[in-house]
């Protein structure tokens, strides 16, 4: 019973997390939506803010890794048109809500914030592949 009770603290801390920067402006992007925009021509580009050694493990195919924190230029260097698609990703989904924020307030314009990070991504059965 303990251990439901943790497991259920946890989710609803995450929950809250997500929450708050909604209010705060940053769009989401479920991993079922973000399936489908992957899937079009005109697909987003996608920035990998975790660790390099992260992105090394697993990340989406066409990712560009871009630590965190970065810089507004260097995240430009990686999605240069701030009017097209950018979805941000990071392992859970706490590091990446600060960098749509960044970017929105650098003039982006169709910026999200893949929810729950590559861990549910992975738990939905997003496609990955590991190496630089």
């Amino acid at each position: 019973m303990r251990a439901l009770t943790v497991i259920f603290i946890v989710l609803a801390l995450l929950v809250f997390w997500d929450v708050g920067w909604w209010l705060a402006g940053v769009r989401p992007l479920s991993p079922r939506s973000m399936k489908a925009a992957l899937e079009k021509d005109e697909h987003p580009t996608v920035i990998d803010v975790r660790t390099p050694g992260e992105y090394a493990l697993f990340h989406i195919p066409g990712a560009v890794n871009v630590p965190y924190p970065a810089t507004l230029n260097e995240l430009a260097l990686a999605a240069p048109d701030p009017t097209r698609a950018v979805v941000v990703v990071c392992m859970t989904g706490h590091r990446s809500p600060p960098t749509v924020r960044q970017m929105q307030r650098g003039g982006y314009t169709d910026v999200r914030n893949l929810t729950g990070g590559m861990l549910v991504w992975k738990l939905f059965g997003g496609v990955t592949e590991s190496g630089e």
